[in-house]
């Protein structure tokens, strides 16, 4: 079990997925990264994603990707935000294990551009994860 890393420029969900914020504001004109904690992917081997297709438009909570380990075995991963998928990470894609080795820079999963609607209501800070996280065990 590796050592948990909660950079400070995210929010994250429940279901450990994150959303990186540009310094000092919430949501932006310009998509933000998305990706997975290293918490849903403790220990494992990716070795093949399944990205939401660009120029798609997806839901907060919602399953919009899927992270294939070497166990035959899928993480699901949970939109953090709604809104439109601008980009998605293509060395992961060549290179599944970023995800898991370094899943808030290298390993991020895709862009994403807030919708209007979109809230930072039901994120978790860096400090409220933690908690959360601590809880579970």
């Amino acid at each position: 079990m590796r050592a948990r890393k909660i950079p400070s420029d995210r929010r994250f969900t429940a279901t450990h997925s994150w959303v990186a914020l540009a310094p000092g504001q919430n949501f932006s004109d310009f998509p933000l990264r998305a990706g997975v904690t290293d918490t849903a992917l403790d220990d494992v081997e990716a070795v093949r994603l399944e990205l939401p297709a660009v120029r798609s438009t997806i839901e907060a909570g919602a399953p919009c990707a899927l992270v294939w380990t070497s166990a035959r075995s899928a993480v699901t991963v949970h939109a953090p935000i709604s809104g439109l998928v601008t980009m998605t990470n293509e060395d992961a894609v060549a290179n599944p294990q970023l995800v898991a080795d370094d899943p808030f820079h290298r390993g991020w999963l895709f862009a994403i551009l807030p919708l209007p609607t979109s809230s930072a209501y039901g994120l978790l800070t860096p400090a409220q994860y933690a908690t959360e996280l601590s809880e579970a065990v």
